[in-house]
């Protein structure tokens, strides 16, 4: 699931500044998406009897269980799978297996985004979630091993714990394609406001993410307090942010995919972001003006 429990309630928080100071102990810090360290009362919660995984000696088509302890349980199951690279909106409670909560969208009474092979999840939520369907619901029970490891996540997650995430995918995004490959995965839109015209300064808050064989998070807004701003066509971000944000409006927010050639090219990013890398911007527009 989301990695680190570094709160989806500061996902939709207006964004930050795009200087690279302290970037390494930030990433430390909020590498990677886990939602909003929850308020939820665990009683509140029933915890569902484990399905069983055959019926009648014929394989139980609603559970799915991998050698390295992944386990999927479905209650509903369609057949539109997800696929890497998608957005989903999700609705999930996550807890560690004896039950405790830690981490739920409840509290923003709405869906959250999910991106793919961004490394934005732990990785057996990763895993579970790419088996899943638009439509599911279920749960996903995470091996510590493809969770937080040994050293848990300071006194949310103990260490060696499994994990266990009840989820509903609620819908696919799909991207808006523009001029050289960039993908705009716009999962909250206005109907109010204009897209930017030249030298309009648009504001905003992001995290951004590197793929590749390591993928995570190399830099976000909020390290400076302070949302980031840039000129509407001046040169100061890079291409593919631009051609992103041309159909953007304040208010809304977004996954803006960007390739390697309208981002750090075969030159990289210092030590951030590796020659000839993807790079994704998670974005929430604060202001067009």
């Amino acid at each position: 699931m989301i990695k680190k429990p570094y709160l989806f309630s500061l996902l939709l928080i207006p964004f930050v500044s795009c200087q690279l100071s302290g970037v390494e102990n930030e990433e430390e810090e909020l590498n990677d998406t886990s939602i909003v360290q929850n308020t939820i009362d665990s009683s509140e919660i029933e915890v569902p009897m484990m399905l069983e995984d055959s019926i009648n000696g014929a394989p139980n088509e609603m559970v799915f269980q991998r050698n390295d302890g992944l386990r999927i349980e479905w209650t509903t199951k369609k057949d539109d799978q997800i696929q890497l690279n998608d957005v989903v909106m999700v609705n999930y409670t996550a807890r560690v297996a004896a039950g405790e909560v830690y981490d739920s969208n409840k509290p923003l009474g709405e869906p959250v985004p999910l991106k793919t092979n961004i490394g934005m999840m732990i990785k057996g939520w990763e895993e579970g979630l790419l088996m899943m369907h638009i439509g599911d619901k279920g749960r996903i029970m995470i091996p510590s091993d493809l969770a937080y490891g040994e050293d848990g996540y300071l006194t949310i997650v103990p260490p060696r714990a499994d994990i266990i995430v009840d989820i509903e995918i609620v819908s696919r995004v799909e991207p808006v394609k523009l001029e050289s490959g960039v993908l705009v995965y716009k999962w909250k839109s206005s109907t109010e406001g204009k897209t930017p015209v030249k030298n309009q300064l648009i504001t905003f808050d992001y995290f951004a993410y590197k793929k590749g064989n390591k993928p995570g998070m190399y830099d976000n807004s909020y390290q400076n307090e302070a949302p980031f701003s840039f000129k509407y066509e001046y040169t100061n971000v890079v291409e593919g942010l631009h051609i992103g944000m041309s159909v953007m409006k304040a208010g809304e927010n977004a996954f803006i995919e960007i390739p390697s050639k309208m981002a750090y090219g075969s030159k990289g990013l210092v030590d951030l972001v590796p020659a000839n890398t993807d790079i994704v911007y998670d974005v929430r527009v604060a202001s067009i003006e």
